[in-house]
């Protein structure tokens, strides 16, 4: 019964464990990431609130419909005299107790409606507003997606260089611990100098220091890409880190698409809802007009209500605001601020879509000098295990040369981890780091 028992607990906690951990191409990295990022998710509420600001304002142009109701008790003169008339209850009689009424009792009801038909552009203004405020939101929006893309990207292919870097440490430390148990024997036999095994000793411990840095940093990054991408146990990459093969795109196309920036148009629509508030302060002084109508009952009790209406047009101007000129000047300097973020942010996207391009094209140059220091390090290694072997060499020369191939494969791996990157920069920036780019990237990376 206990074997019973223990079996499903295993099949039970065995898919537990499956869901904990993933292995994710960077597509389908991404679009899990994306699903469940908090930025967004704020972005993509910020854009509702815009749009349910937009209707907002279109229906204000209706003006507005209320229902109201009173109950008043008292025998001040003027109310108990107009109290008796709204109620018809008047007479000549009531103008002998008009100095000292007895208490009186109304319930009141009625609806009011008042339409504007001139609000000094003021509605016109708020909709304008409210479009624009929608258009700054759904880039915002766009740009986070854009942001979030990139993140995870950069994160995914981290864990992918800490994965190969972990690799290397562990088959140099490998490779090294073979060499000092020979050199131990040949110590022993006294044709190995002591001052070289314990030299060969330090290199080994230096090697072994890579392994457990790069393990520990694989680890940390393995559990943020895992919460990037709501698989808490972590995630590991599918994917090798292959030099790219992207198609280059002309400066004139990236100076084109980095127009195209998101963020960039929503401070532009920023700037003309900042434009359209200080006009709006400037035609504040603006007559408004207002149609209105009203319907009212009254009654000493909840029977026999009396009704009464009354219709007409509302006509209000300011014609002494102290704080006129001053609430202008405040809106005028908002725009100029507003415009002035404009252009310091066009100013960052060329400087933006210069260094990454410059990146990029570095990280593309080096490649193939860190691969070719690459090739001359593993020569160089195997040139000296012979001669080592033949007594020719000291063991200590040989794992010098082992760490000279560890360093140079890890600079030829970043080098090929800074291309990706550095791609994927240059696409953000030019506002191009979309689904397709995504796609094309993880394919470049060895995904399905």
């Amino acid at each position: 019964m206990k074997r019973i028992v223990t079996l499903m607990a295993v099949f039970l906690v065995l898919p537990l464990k499956a869901q904990a951990q993933g292995t994710l191409t960077l597509e389908e990295t991404v679009e899990r990431g994306l699903r469940i990022d908090n930025i967004i998710k704020t972005e993509a509420a910020r854009a509702g609130g815009a749009r349910a600001g937009l209707e907002q304002a279109k229906m204000s142009r209706f003006g507005a419909l209320k229902l109201k109701g009173m109950y008043t008790d008292g025998n001040d003169p003027v109310y108990a005299f107009a109290t008796a008339m709204k109620q018809g209850t008047f007479s000549m009689g009531s103008l002998t107790t008009i100095n000292d009424p007895a208490p009186a009792r109304n319930f009141s009801a009625g609806i009011e409606a008042g339409i504007p038909l001139f609000t000094g552009f003021a509605v016109s203004n708020a909709v304008k507003m409210g479009n624009l405020g929608v258009e700054a939101a759904q880039n915002g929006y766009e740009r986070a997606r854009a942001g979030i893309t990139f993140r995870l990207t950069y994160q995914w292919l981290t864990v992918l260089l800490r994965s190969k870097l972990a690799q290397l440490a562990a088959e140099s430390v490998k490779a090294a611990e073979t060499e000092l148990k020979t050199a131990q024997m040949l110590k022993e036999k006294g044709m190995v100098l002591g001052s070289d095994y314990y030299g060969a000793e330090a290199i080994l411990s230096t090697l072994k220091g890579y392994e457990i840095n790069w393990n520990k940093a694989l680890q940390l990054d393995t559990e943020k890409l895992g919460l990037a991408a709501g698989l808490p146990g972590g995630v590991q990459p599918v994917g090798e880190l292959n030099a790219p093969l992207y198609a280059e795109k002309p400066a004139g196309a990236l100076a084109e698409a980095s127009g195209n920036r998101r963020d960039v148009k929503a401070l532009e629509k920023l700037a003309e809802i900042a434009g359209t508030a200080q006009a709006m302060q400037a035609n504040s002084v603006l007559p408004v007009v207002e149609a209105f109508g009203s319907w009212e009952t009254n009654s000493k009790s909840l029977s026999d209500f009396r009704s009464n209406r009354l219709l007409g047009l509302r006509f209000s101007m300011p014609i002494g605001d102290p704080a006129y000129y001053a609430r202008k000047d405040a809106a005028g300097a908002e725009a100029a601020m507003a415009r002035s973020r404009l252009d310091e942010a066009r100013l960052q996207v060329t400087i933006e879509v210069a260094e990454a391009m410059n990146n990029y094209g570095a990280a593309r140059e080096s490649l193939p000098v860190a691969k070719e220091t690459l090739e001359k390090a593993r020569q160089s290694l195997e040139l000296f295990r012979p001669l080592y072997r033949q007594g020719r060499q000291s063991v200590l020369e040989v794992l010098r040369a082992q760490a000279a191939v560890l360093q140079a494969e890890a600079a030829y791996y970043e080098t090929i981890y800074k291309t990706h990157l550095y791609h994927a920069q240059t696409l953000l920036a030019t506002e191009t780091l979309d689904a397709g780019a995504v796609k094309e990237m993880s394919a470049a990376l060895g995904g399905k």
